[in-house]
């Protein structure tokens, strides 16, 4: 029994006596490293994404403005046809494109002499002109505000990015940074004995041996 009370003592010490081997602590802090850059690129990535994104939106809303503003106008100014398209057709097309709010506005602007024009059902959609030059002008900034309006909720616009995954991956990796402090913390505590104990220790069981 005393024998194996030794012998449990000097493999304990022996353990305590082997420290942590440069590399290994090396290898942590690389690691360290190379997270935390690793987590620094996948913030400028999510900025970027998000920059993109914005931008793509702000251009969408500018053209779609643009392009359904001048719709908006050449029905309150003209009576638009094509020739590849009948009347009806293309009064309806312009009308979904155009939503009722903005089609309102623009009954109530359409210049004298324009006629009335109908959807494929018959029903009038562009009211007949009764309007003048000036009435538009002072209604130009209501219309400007219903097609944005319109713009803003267009089921079609592009959507915006869902950034959070960017955000889970930044938590993740921050929980691995952790993780590898604490490891690190743990191998940095080397107990370590001077060589005067372990030659004193190496004698005892040299003596024990006999």
């Amino acid at each position: 029994m005393r024998m194996l009370r030794i012998c449990s003592w000097v493999i304990c010490a022996s353990l305590a006596a082997c420290t942590t081997p440069p590399e290994i602590k090396q290898a942590l802090v690389a690691k360290d490293q190379a997270y935390a850059e690793n987590e620094q690129l996948m913030q400028q990535y999510r900025e970027l994404v998000g920059n993109i994104t914005t931008r793509h939106q702000q251009w969408y809303r500018f053209v779609q403005t643009r392009l359904k503003l001048d719709l908006a106008l050449q029905w309150a100014t003209t009576n638009p046809r094509r020739s590849d398209v009948p009347d009806a057709d293309l009064t309806q097309d312009d009308a979904d494109l155009l939503g009722p709010k903005v089609i309102a506005v623009i009954n109530e602007i359409r210049l004298k002499s324009l006629p009335e024009r109908k959807g494929p059902n018959g029903q009038p959609v562009f009211q007949a002109g009764s309007s003048d030059m000036s009435n538009l002008i002072q209604k130009l900034p209501e219309l400007i505000t219903q097609v944005e309006q319109r713009v803003a909720t267009d089921s079609q616009a592009p959507s915006a990015v869902d950034l959070t995954v960017f955000d889970k991956y930044r938590t993740n990796v921050g929980a691995l940074r952790r993780i590898n402090s604490i490891i690190k913390q743990y191998l940095d505590i080397d107990v370590t004995l001077s060589r005067t104990d372990t030659q004193g220790l190496a004698d005892a069981l040299r003596q024990v041996r006999r």
